[in-house]
């Protein structure tokens, strides 16, 4: 039978404690920024009237935010709700400005929340004129007015 020579790399117990150490540093020094970090809520309260304008406005101030590196929410509160549903944003541009549904699909993948009124996601789920329900996107969630005001404490707001 041939021998077959192998080398093993062992790997000792204090190398993986060390591994442990920093990892756990690094987590303590992310979690940290992201305690230090500044809320930012906008607050979008216009449907679309406006023709989007309003909310198109909205969510490039929430991305600004985001890219300035704050914790940057988007609350959908009465009226604002319209924006909450699947299409809805659909077919919305407005001049000088990216598509409103790119605006808010930046604005998902940089990490930014949207939140809608639970109360508003209630009464504006209710069947349209021809009886279809409305699909809230599924990256928005309902929040109460609680929720969203403790991320205006020590924070800075807007409202469109």
């Amino acid at each position: 039978m041939p021998e077959y020579e192998t080398e093993i790399e062992v790997t000792h117990w204090f190398d993986i404690d060390s591994q442990i150490r920093l990892l756990a540093k690094s987590e303590a020094a992310r979690l940290e920024d992201e305690k230090n970090k500044k809320n930012y809520v906008v607050m979008l309260t216009a449907d679309n009237a406006d023709g989007g304008k309003r909310a198109t406005l909205a969510f490039s101030a929430a991305c600004a935010a985001i890219a300035m590196e704050l914790n940057a929410i988007v609350f959908l509160i009465g009226d604002g709700s319209h924006w909450a549903y699947q299409g809805a944003c659909d077919d919305v541009a407005t001049k000088g400005f990216p598509p409103l549904s790119e605006l808010m699909e930046t604005f998902i993948e940089l990490g930014g929340n949207i939140y809608i009124c639970a109360a508003c996601d209630q009464v504006c789920s209710i069947p349209d004129e021809v009886g279809t329900v409305k699909q809230r996107h599924p990256a928005i969630q309902p929040r109460g007015l609680a929720a969203i005001l403790t991320h205006m404490v020590g924070g800075t707001s807007v409202t469109f």
